[in-house]
C-alpha cells in the first residue's frame, strides 16, 4: 500500500517515541476503521528504528469468534527468544529463571505446581513487566500489540497491568492499536480503552480515511502514473478515502462494481486459479494466520502441491509469508472470505482443523493445540461430544496457562453441552465448582455469583453450600452488593466441625467481621478458626487465624502483648512459604501500629511488608496496600513531602477502586492543609462515589468524612460540615479509632448527638486520648489546649499539634497572656512553615496581627525538595521522570526515622525516645531509607 496522508500521525508517534528514549513512558491508542491503513503507518514508524530499538510486535488473530489467550504477548516473546537464544533470554529475567513464562514459552521449562491462581497469575504479569524493563534498560523499547479488538481477556488484562504501571517501570512506547468500526456498543474492549485514555501518559489518535488529494497521490503511487480523471471520480466516490477500499478499486476502475466493500474485498480471489481459490477458502477457516504444515494437512497436499497453489494468492498480496504462516494482508480480508464460505463447506473445514490438531498437536504453537480445537469443534457446530471433550482439554490447557477467562469460557461451554453428553469422566457438579473458581481468578465475579446460585439451586451437601456460600460471600463483598455477611454467617453454620475447609470459611467471615468493624463476633469467629485449624493440621488457615485473632485483640488495647505474635505468625508464613499470610500479617502490625501511634514502627512495618511483596513477585499487585500504610504513617510524622511522593507512585499502578480512593483520601488530606481546596473537593467526589457502592467500612468512610467536614469549614459552608457529621455519626457503629477524628473535626459546630457519642465512646490509646482532649477543649474547655499540643506532641504528629498550639494562642491572648501567646505562635508557625501549611500559617499570622503579638518566626522551608500532591493524575503536561523500580522515591534522601529534622517532627521531641505503649519507641540505629521496592496491606 502506497503511504500517503499520515504525516501527522506519523510525527505524533515519533514525539511519544522520543518521550520513551528520554525516560518517560507512553502508550499512544491507535484506532480506525479496517482498512485505514494502522498497519502501514506503524511499518513506517517502525522502520528508521531498525537496529536502535528494541521492536516487539503481535497481533491478536482469531479462530471464529474467539481470540486466543495472550496471544500478542506469547508471539512477541517466542520471536525475542528466537533472537537472543535461552541464555540471553534468561538473564533479562529475575534470578535468571524462567518463573511463570514457561506457561507461555514450553520451551524453557513449565513450573511446577500451580499455587494460588491470583499471586500465580501476578507473578506472571510482573514478569513479563520486568523482561520489558530490563530491555529497556539496554535500549529503547517499542511494544507493538495490534488488532486488540479481537483480543481475549487474558490479553487486554496484561495490557491493561502493562500501561497501568508504565510509570512505575524503566520508559518504554506500548502501541495498542484497534479497529473502531468493530467496537459495537457492549464491545469488551469499549470501557477498556476509555480507562486507559484517562492516564496522563496516554494519546490516543483515530485514524481518518483519506481526502480527495491523498487518494490521487495514491492512485499514482499504485499506478505508476497520473490516473485519469474518470478513475479518480470512481475511485474516490466508491472508496470514500479508505487506503485499503482505494488500493481494491484500483485497477477495477470502470468495470462494474460489487453491492458493497465486502464484494470488492473478494474480487481478487476470484482472478486466483480454481486450485488457489480451494486453498485460501481452506486457509480461511483458520483464522487470520495459519501454519503452513497445518494448511497441508487440512487441504491434503504435499510440500510442493500447497506452495505451488499459494503462490498466486501471494503474489496478489492477499497473503503474506511469515516464517512458516501464512497471514492474509489485513484481517478483514479473511472475514469478509469467511463469510463467503457456504456454512456446509465452513462446518467441514472446522472438522478438519480439529481432526489435524488432535492427530498432531505440533501443528498448532507450543501449548494451543487444545485450545484451537475446541475453538474449531464449537465453530463446526456438530458432534456434541467432540466439542464437549475438546473443551474440557482446553479449560485444563488454558488454567496451566493462568488464562483464566479462556478456561472460564471453555467450563461455560462445557456446561451448555453438559445435558446433550454428560461427561463421564466428571460430575456437573465438579465442572460448575472449577468454573466457579476459574471465574474468580478472571475477576468475572457476576458470572460466579451465577454459577455459584446456579450450584446451590441443586440443594448441595452441607459442606459444598458452606463451599459455596463463602465464596458468594466474598464476590458479593467486591461487588458491593448487599448479603455478604449473611452469607459468610450462613457459610459458617453449614460447614461442619472437622471438614477440610472450615477454618478457611472462618477466617473469611473474621476478617470481613473485623473489617466493618464487629469487633466481639470478629474475635469469637477468629478463635473458632484458630481451633478449626488445629483440628485438620491446616497450617495456613492456622496462620491466618493466628493473625486475624492477633490483630482483634491489638486493637482492643492489648498491643505489646500482641506483637510476638504477630511477628511469630509471619515467621511462620515464611517457614511454610505462604506469601498472603505473611502479606497479611505484615499488613495487620503496621495497622495496629498506626492506630496506637506508633508512627514510626509503623512506617517499619509497611516496609517490611513492601519488601515482602517484592520478594514474593508482588511489588505492583499487592504493593499499593502497604504503600498507603506507609504513607499515612509518614503523614502523621509531618513527611509530607514523602508521603505524597509514595501515594503518587501507589496511584500509578491503578490499585483496586477503595484502595485507589483510600490512597486518594490521604492525598486529599495533604492537599487540604496545603490550601489546595480544588484537589481536596477532586478527591472528596471521586472517593464518595467508590465508598457508597456496597458496605461501608469505618476506615474508609470516616475517614473521607473527616476529609470533607474540614473541607467543608474550609470553605466557609458550616452546615454542610455539621449534617456530614450527624450524619456519620448517626450510623457510625462503634469504631473509636475512625470515629474520635470526626468527632473533634465536628466538636466547633452545631451537632446535637455529638456531646453524648463523645461521652459514651471508648477511649484506647494515646491517639483517641488526643482526639478526646480536642474535643473537650473545642467544646467549652479552652484552657486544655495546651494539654492537646503536648499530646500531640508526644505522639510527634506536628500538624495537629501546631493546631493545637494556635487555639492555645487565641485563648492566652484573650486572657492577656501575651507572652505564652507569642510563645505558641511561633513554635506554631515553625511547624507551619515547614510543613508549607499555608492555610495555617495565614490563620497564625492574623492572630498575631490581631493580637499585635509578632511571632518569631522560623524560616520556612522552599517547597523545591518535595514531591507535589497529586491526588489524581491529569492530562495536563508530561513529566519525564527518571527510570524508577516500583514505589522507589526520586528523592531517597527522606527517612523513616526520630532524628534529623527535630526529633519526630521538630527539636524537643526527644521525649519520643525509650518509651514503651503507649507512646513510641525510638530505635538507636541510623535512619532507615525509605524504599517502596516492596509491599501489600490494610484492613
Amino acid at each position: 500500500m502506497v503511504f500517503v496522508g499520515r504525516d501527522t500521525e506519523l510525527a505524533a508517534l515519533g514525539e511519544a517515541y522520543a518521550h520513551a528514549r528520554e525516560g518517560s513512558s507512553a502508550t499512544v491508542l491507535l484506532g480506525g476503521e479496517a482498512g485505514v491503513g494502522k498497519t502501514r503507518l506503524l511499518a513506517e514508524f517502525a522502520a528508521p528504528l531498525a537496529g536502535q530499538a528494541w521492536l516487539l510486535s503481535g497481533d491478536c488473530p482469531q479462530v471464529g469468534a474467539d481470540g486466543l489467550a495472550f496471544a500478542p504477548f506469547t508471539a512477541m516473546l517466542r520471536r525475542l527468544l528466537r533472537e537472543l537464544g535461552t541464555r540471553r533470554f534468561l538473564r533479562l529475567l529475575p534470578r535468571g529463571e524462567p518463573g511463570e513464562l514457561g506457561r507461555l514459552l514450553p520451551l524453557l521449562g513449565r513450573p511446577a505446581g500451580d499455587g494460588d491462581p491470583a499471586l500465580t497469575r501476578a507473578r506472571l504479569f510482573e514478569e513479563i513487566l520486568t523482561l520489558f524493563e530490563s530491555l529497556a534498560e539496554e535500549r529503547p523499547l517499542v511494544i507493538v500489540a495490534e488488532d486488540v479488538h479481537g483480543s481475549d481477556r487474558s490479553s487486554r488484562e496484561l495490557l491493561d497491568f502493562l500501561i497501568r504501571n508504565q510509570q512505575a517501570a524503566a520508559a518504554f512506547l506500548l502501541v495498542v492499536t484497534y479497529r473502531s468500526d468493530h467496537l459495537h456498543r457492549t464491545h469488551p474492549l469499549r470501557p477498556v480503552l476509555a480507562e486507559w485514555d484517562r492516564r496522563a501518559w496516554t494519546t490516543r489518535m483515530e485514524l481518518g480515511r483519506l481526502g480527495r488529494d491523498e487518494v490521487v497521490r495514491q492512485l499514482r503511487g499504485l499506478l505508476g502514473g497520473e490516473p485519469a480523471p474518470e478513475v479518480i471520480e470512481d475511485v474516490f466516490r466508491r472508496s470514500e478515502g479508505n487506503p485499503l477500499f482505494v488500493e481494491a478499486l484500483s485497477d477495477r476502475a470502470g468495470a462494474p462494481v460489487p453491492a458493497s466493500i465486502r464484494d470488492l474485498l473478494i474480487t481478487p480471489l476470484d482472478r486466483l486459479p480454481r486450485e488457489t481459490r480451494r486453498v485460501v477458502q481452506a486457509a480461511v477457516a483458520g483464522g487470520a494466520r495459519v501454519g503452513h504444515a497445518l494448511l497441508r494437512t487440512v487441504t491434503g497436499l504435499d510440500d510442493a502441491g500447497l506452495t505451488d497453489a499459494l503462490r498466486p494468492a501471494v503474489s496478489a498480496n492477499l497473503l503474506l509469508i511469515e516464517d512458516e504462516v501464512y497471514a492474509f494482508r489485513h484481517s478483514l480480508i479473511q472475514e469478509v472470505l469467511y463469510d463467503d464460505v457456504l456454512p456446509g463447506e465452513r462446518g467441514d473445514l472446522h472438522v478438519r482443523y480439529a481432526e489435524a490438531l488432535e492427530a498432531s498437536p505440533e501443528l498448532a504453537p507450543l501449548g494451543r493445540a487444545a485450545y484451537e480445537s475446541a475453538l474449531h469443534w464449537h465453530a463446526a457446530g456438530r458432534r456434541p461430544a467432540k466439542t464437549l471433550a475438546a473443551a474440557r482439554r482446553a479449560a485444563a490447557e488454558a488454567a496451566a496457562s493462568l488464562a483464566y477467562a479462556e478456561q472460564l469460557h471453555m467450563l461455560l461451554r462445557v456446561l451448555e453441552l453438559w445435558d446433550q453428553v454428560p461427561d463421564p469422566a466428571a460430575s456437573k457438579a465438579g465442572v460448575l465448582d472449577e468454573a466457579v473458581r476459574a471465574a474468580i481468578a478472571a475477576g468475572e465475579n457476576a458470572t460466579a455469583v451465577r454459577l455459584v446460585d446456579t450450584a446451590l439451586a441443586a440443594e448441595p451437601d452441607p459442606a459444598r453450600a458452606g463451599w459455596l456460600l463463602a465464596h458468594r460471600g466474598e464476590l458479593r463483598h467486591l461487588l458491593g452488593v448487599p448479603g455478604d455477611l449473611d452469607d459468610l454467617r450462613e457459610a459458617a453454620r453449614l460447614t461442619p466441625d472437622g471438614h477440610p475447609v472450615r477454618a478457611t470459611v472462618l477466617n473469611l467471615l473474621a476478617n470481613r467481621l473485623l473489617t466493618v468493624p464487629l469487633e466481639e463476633e470478629g474475635r469469637v469467629t477468629a478463635r473458632e478458626a484458630l481451633e478449626a485449624a488445629r483440628a485438620t493440621g491446616d497450617a495456613k488457615a492456622e496462620v491466618i487465624a493466628t493473625v486475624n485473632l492477633t490483630y482483634a485483640r491489638a486493637r482492643a488495647g492489648d498491643l505489646d502483648a500482641q506483637l510476638p505474635h504477630l511477628k511469630d505468625a509471619q515467621a511462620t508464613a515464611r517457614r511454610i512459604g505462604d506469601r498472603g499470610a505473611l502479606l497479611h500479617a505484615c499488613r495487620c502490625e503496621a495497622d495496629v501500629l498506626q492506630g496506637t501511634g506508633r508512627y514510626a514502627e509503623a512506617a517499619e512495618a509497611a516496609r517490611q511488608g513492601l519488601a515482602a511483596a517484592t520478594r514474593s513477585g508482588l511489588a505492583r499487585t499487592a504493593g499499593p496496600i502497604h504503600a498507603g500504610n506507609l504513607a499515612e504513617a509518614l503523614i502523621a510524622l509531618g513527611r509530607w513531602d514523602e508521603a505524597a511522593e509514595i501515594v503518587e507512585h501507589a496511584l500509578r499502578v491503578t490499585p483496586t477502586p477503595s484502595l485507589r480512593a483510600y490512597l486518594m483520601v490521604l492525598a486529599g488530606t495533604i492537599a487540604l492543609a496545603r490550601g489546595d481546596l480544588a484537589a481536596a473537593e477532586n478527591v472528596v467526589t471521586h472517593a464518595r462515589e467508590v465508598f457508597t457502592r456496597g458496605t461501608s467500612y469505618a476506615q474508609d468512610h470516616l475517614l473521607l468524612v473527616r476529609l470533607e467536614v474540614d473541607l467543608r469549614k474550609a470553605q466557609g459552608r458550616g452546615a454542610d460540615a455539621a449534617r456530614l457529621v450527624e450524619e456519620a455519626l448517626s450510623g457510625a457503629g462503634t469504631s473509636p479509632r475512625y470515629l474520635w477524628p470526626v468527632l473533634e473535626a465536628g466538636a466547633s459546630l452545631p451537632v446535637p448527638l455529638l456531646p453524648e457519642i463523645a461521652a459514651a465512646l471508648p477511649v484506647i490509646g494515646p491517639v483517641q486520648e488526643a482526639h478526646r482532649l480536642a474535643c473537650t477543649a473545642e467544646t467549652g474547655r479552652p484552657d486544655l489546649w495546651p494539654c492537646v499540643a503536648a499530646a500531640w506532641e508526644e505522639l510527634c504528629q506536628p500538624y495537629p499539634r501546631a493546631l493545637a498550639l494556635l487555639r492555645a494562642a487565641e485563648h492566652a491572648a484573650g486572657t492577656g497572656d501575651r507572652s505564652a501567646a507569642s510563645s505558641q505562635l511561633t513554635s506554631a508557625s515553625r511547624e507551619a512553615g515547614r510543613l508549607r501549611a499555608e492555610p495555617l500559617s495565614a490563620r497564625i499570622e492574623r492572630l498575631a496581627r490581631l493580637a499585635r503579638i509578632p511571632p518569631r518566626r522560623a524560616g520556612r522551608e522552599r517547597p523545591g525538595r518535595g514531591a507535589r500532591v497529586r491526588p489524581h493524575a491529569t492530562r495536563a503536561g508530561r513529566a519525564a521522570p527518571a527510570r524508577r523500580r516500583p514505589y522507589q522515591p526520586a528523592d531517597r534522601r527522606g527517612a523513616v526515622h526520630l532524628g534529623q529534622d527535630g526529633g519526630c517532627a521538630r527539636e524537643q521531641h526527644p521525649r519520643q525516645a525509650g518509651r514503651t505503649q503507649p507512646r513510641p519507641s525510638r530505635h538507636g540505629r541510623p535512619p532507615a531509607r525509605v524504599d517502596l521496592a516492596a509491599q501489600p496491606g490494610r484492613s
